[in-house]
């Protein structure tokens, strides 16, 4: 930045300096906006826009200063006039001020024309500050500034505008008005080795702490990456088919609907869970335990074993820990009095160590009083035993049969979509069934079947499984697409098909002028047509 301010300077090939007039008044050795911005564009080989920029830091920086104008540091692509800033004063080659120069400039102007240079308010909260801060010096500040004052007024009117605003501008840069940005912000410290000063030398206390952070480094768990990504893939497998992003959520999807179905059927407390809700309690307790209805269910079935006071006191605990602080002695003499008190109604059963850990915790109760008890009855009693007979029980496999099952909802048009097809394990179509239907002789053996030409839809809806693709006209005669009668002259054929599998030979001939005399072959007809 000097280097680049010099050649600014230079006065052949520099920025035109020359004496500008500004009110009548002359001032010497100036140059204004326009003129600095071409030149940046010229030596730079920049825009304009970029040259501006350039031309805001180095004032900011205090290089050069705008004259007259003492509310901001900033430049114009105009006709304003500026001045470069004396070497002495640029930021890199002048010491930074002290608090008795700040003061003597404050107490300065507040002797001069209130109105021209009259203080704004942190500038008087400033000097208000110094005045205390420096009363040991305050006679010194005063006849300073009282003589520089005078000095002052013996100056040409357009030295003393310059003047001004070399010290505006000077003091701007280096005392900032509040929360405004200034880019001669106190370095870093340096470190030891830049000072020259050499590192303290290491005494045996800290060999030692150095030592013991190492061995409890050494204890630490780390996992190898194999082991992450084998971990990772472990769960991906088991939780992936309850993703609802990946996996649609039944029966729509919440995210991208207003259909709040889902919501109801996997809310906090349910009468009856979803099947998939109840089959990710198989995965662990931990599954268990996180869901309100899977532990409402686990009580029901320990209940059941007349076992129950081990996840109900393991509740308890639970709520202990976020109960308010005023509550926590209360609820702890009532969790004794109920689970852990000899003779209690509800006596849990743990070791003698374990109750030795909650008589000492009973002295000053916490909501940690009974963590150990807790962990005891939740790893040995609960998870090792109870949650395996439940998963095992008659009861998690009756939630299991009677879980919903959300389905799809019917879309009333398919229009550019397929539908899925259906599962190899549908029950086969009842021959005693397809037997009572006119025209239809017997289901030929899934081996025989063909592969079916055109769409691969799958339409459902038939109580035998069955779905037709096509009806084809086989009577030519028709004179008249709307006339009624010719429409009960029609005879159609009607080729069935079982699942996705064509029955070749297997035809139905409908003829519309006879209804057939079972009301049920009727409607099957019927519906086979349509």
């Amino acid at each position: 930045m000097e280097a680049l301010v010099r050649e600014m300077q230079d006065p052949e090939n520099g920025v035109p300096v020359r004496q500008q007039k500004m009110f009548l008044t002359s001032i010497p050795y100036a140059f204004m906006g326009y003129d600095l911005i071409e030149w940046l564009m010229d030596r730079l080989s920049i825009e304009e826009s970029e040259a501006l920029s350039i031309a805001n830091q180095l004032c900011l920086h205090g290089y050069f200063f705008p004259v007259n104008d003492t509310k901001t540091l900033t430049v114009k692509d105009d006709s304003s006039l500026y001045r470069f800033q004396t070497p002495y004063y640029w930021p890199w080659q002048h010491k930074a001020p002290d608090n008795v120069e700040y003061a003597i400039y404050l107490a300065k102007r507040s002797l001069r024309n209130k109105q021209r240079h009259g203080l704004e308010d942190y500038e008087s909260d400033a000097l208000a500050s110094l005045h205390k801060n420096l009363k040991g010096k305050w006679d010194f500040i005063s006849m300073q500034a009282e003589e520089q004052v005078r000095l002052a007024k013996e100056r040409k009117k357009g030295d003393k505008i310059v003047g001004d605003s070399q010290e505006r501008a000077y003091w701007r840069v280096h005392r900032p008005p509040p929360n405004q940005f200034t880019p001669l912000e106190p370095c870093p410290v340096p470190s030891r080795d830049r000072q020259g000063i050499k590192p303290k030398k290491r005494t045996v206390e800290d060999w030692q702490r150095e030592v013991d952070y190492l061995k409890k480094s050494l204890a630490r768990t780390r996992m190898k990456m194999s082991q992450a990504c084998e971990s990772l893939c472990n769960y991906w497998e088991t939780f992936s088919e309850y993703d609802f992003f990946l996996h649609p959520a039944l029966p729509s999807n919440p995210w991208v609907s207003e259909d709040t179905t889902f919501w109801q059927l996997n809310s906090a407390i349910v009468d009856l869970p979803t099947e998939k809700r109840i089959k990710r309690w198989a995965i662990s307790i931990e599954e268990l335990v996180s869901d309100p209805t899977g532990i409402q269910e686990f009580t029901t079935f320990l209940e059941k074993e007349y076992s129950h006071e081990n996840i109900r006191f393991w509740i308890a605990v639970n709520r202990l820990r976020r109960s308010a602080h005023s509550q926590v002695a209360k609820k702890v003499n009532e969790i004794y009095e109920e689970f852990l008190k000899p003779g209690a109604p509800c006596e849990i059963n743990i070791d003698g160590k374990t109750m030795e850990i909650v008589q000492r915790g009973l002295k000053n109760p916490s909501r940690f009083t009974f963590d150990a008890a807790a962990e005891h009855i939740y790893m040995l009693l609960l998870k090792k035993d109870c949650y395996p007979r439940f998963i095992r029980s008659d009861h998690y496999k009756s939630l299991l049969e009677r879980g919903i099952q959300p389905a799809h909802k019917k879309r009333f048009f398919g229009f550019g979509g397929v539908a899925k097809k259906k599962s190899s394990t549908a029950a086969p179509p009842n021959p005693a069934l397809l037997a009572q239907t006119p025209g239809i002789a017997s289901v030929p053996q899934p081996g025989t079947l063909s592969r079916r030409r055109g769409s691969d839809r799958s339409l459902t809806g038939s109580a035998h499984e069955l779905a037709i693709t096509s009806v084809k006209e086989v009577s030519s005669k028709v004179p008249h697409s709307h006339s009624q009668n010719n429409l009960n002259e029609t005879q159609y054929s009607v080729t069935v098909y079982r699942g996705d599998m064509p029955t070749e030979g297997l035809t139905m001939d409908v003829d519309m002028r006879e209804p057939s005399t079972s009301g049920r072959d009727d409607a099957l007809a019927q519906k086979y047509i349509q």
